[in-house]
């Protein structure tokens, strides 16, 4: 190569090289401020793919592994409140043993049934009042879709249309009516029980729910949980009270318009078309006036006495039950009719319950059911599903009778226990798996992602002892033409 003044190809060469490692340790210490051997695709595209993907499952089996400890918690919980109606059942049992012995009058036979009533009391309450974040957990379920409303939609009736996804009542609503009504000016939801007069209202917000979602309320006071989804106006009030007009009035007599209310069905299909019906009232005889709400009727009501009326009227094959207050009585030969806008915003309880009351848990990252999620069954504990309605000591056959009564009891609770401890060991198994599965799955991410330290301090070095041999060498390169100016002298 010749020697000239003009291009220095050792300081070209020494400066390239220069730039080179000192990129390089400008990347070892990027990596081991970080902590990660892929800072960025280019370093690895197939392992930061690959990692990614891993280091997200890691992140959600650790949510599902925190719900598998809520689940056993939430089951801790029924499984409590079965060992304490398990020590009431003792008890109950202690009492009718004692009961149904010679020795004891009828008199002690009573005093012994009164502390054995309050034990059923409890053991229905502690059945009713047990629950977790809100869930019922050991009083069964009751579902229905027998409803009926104050809103403009053609059937008048609640449904998902009006944004009513589900409404589920407790066991021990039963075949109640229970009204609903809403402000949207406070946006209070109030649910109320027109048979035991409870009543709860609850602020829902007044943010829209969003679409395919549903936003669940709770009126533990009244047994009842409304599902309300996107349909949901919140702008729109809801008015139980129908408004009525009175017409052909024939003589003394009449009914506070503005009470007028549907209080039970049969069948919800027979009902529907009662809205903007007629109420006709014939009293030819007030003490046994007729009745009539389109095709259902009902004979011999005393109109001629004031205060409430609850009506059970009928088409021939189903009943309905209407409730109004006569304010003003009637005198023979008085009739009325009166023209119904609106029954009022109002859902009828099925007495039909379901024993269980099941729970999905996530306890995997996909979306096979029976795979990824686990439903369990929690057996309900109230007196109707351990058959201890209605039982006393109060003599003693009836302490003979309770005896068996209890010791069936004895043995349903404590198969429900059974399975509640089973679903337990079976969480706890799915925990443990998750555990292994969270430190293999995070052990793989590490050896793709994380950054082998001891490695890369030791390129580190490596590059800066180049970085500091090159600044010398450049620096020496551009000397060398200087050495040729020697040639001029």
């Amino acid at each position: 190569m010749p020697l000239n003044v003009i291009s220095n190809f050792a300081a070209n060469v020494a400066h390239r090289n220069l730039v080179t490692n000192n990129e390089q340790a400008t990347q070892s210490l990027a990596k081991l401020s970080s902590g990660a051997r892929v800072v960025s695709a280019r370093d690895d595209a197939a392992s930061l793919a690959i990692g990614s993907r891993l280091a997200a499952e890691v992140r959600s089996m650790s949510q599902a592994n925190v719900n598998a400890g809520q689940a056993i918690s939430m089951l801790q919980i029924a499984d409590g409140a079965m060992a304490r109606v398990s020590d009431i059942l003792v008890r109950m049992k202690v009492l009718a043993v004692q009961a149904s012995s010679g020795q004891l009058s009828d008199t002690e036979r009573s005093m012994l049934d009164t502390e054995y009533q309050q034990l059923l009391q409890e053991a229905e309450r502690i059945a009713q009042d047990t629950e977790f974040n809100g869930n019922q957990l050991v009083n069964g379920s009751s579902s229905t879709t027998t409803v009926l409303n104050a809103l403009s939609n053609a059937d008048n009736v609640l449904q998902a249309a009006d944004g009513f996804a589900s409404i589920v009542f407790d066991p021990s609503v039963g075949d109640a009516a229970t009204q609903v009504a809403y402000d949207a000016t406070s946006n209070v939801l109030t649910v109320t029980n027109m048979t035991t007069g409870a009543s709860q209202g609850i602020n829902i917000g007044a943010t829209p729910v969003p679409i395919n979602t549903t936003q669940e309320v709770r009126f533990a006071e009244v047994g009842v949980t409304i599902s309300l989804n996107s349909a949901f106006d919140k702008t729109a009030d809801i008015n139980p009270t129908g408004s009525v007009t009175e017409a052909n009035d024939g003589g003394a007599g009449s009914i506070e318009t503005t009470t007028i209310q549907l209080l039970n069905a049969d069948v919800a299909a027979a009902v529907q078309n009662l809205a903007s019906s007629a109420m006709s009232i014939d009293a030819t005889t007030a003490n046994a006036a007729g009745v009539s709400l389109g095709a259902f009727t009902a004979n011999g009501v005393d109109m001629s006495t004031v205060g409430t009326k609850n009506l059970t009227l009928s088409d021939g094959t189903n009943n309905i039950e209407v409730g109004f207050v006569v304010t003003d009585g009637y005198t023979d030969g008085a009739d009325l009719t009166v023209d119904v806008d609106d029954l009022g915003a109002v859902m009828f309880g099925n007495s039909g319950s379901s024993s269980q009351i099941s729970f999905t848990f996530k306890l995997g990252t996909g979306i096979v059911s029976g795979v990824d999620s686990l439903t369990i069954a929690i057996d309900s504990i109230n007196n109707s599903s351990l058959g201890l309605t209605s039982s006393s000591i109060s003599n003693v056959s009836n302490a003979e009778s309770a005896q068996g009564i209890v010791t069936s009891a004895i043995d349903t609770l404590n198969n429900s226990r059974a399975g509640i401890g089973a679903a337990q060991n079976r969480l706890d198994f799915a925990s443990a798996n998750l555990a292994t599965a969270i430190e293999n799955a995070e052990s793989a991410r590490s050896a793709l992602l994380d950054l082998d330290v001891a490695q890369e301090i030791t390129t580190l070095t490596s590059k800066q002892i180049l970085v500091q041999a090159g600044v010398s060498m450049l620096s020496q390169a551009n000397q060398l033409p200087q050495n040729l100016l020697q040639l001029f002298q």
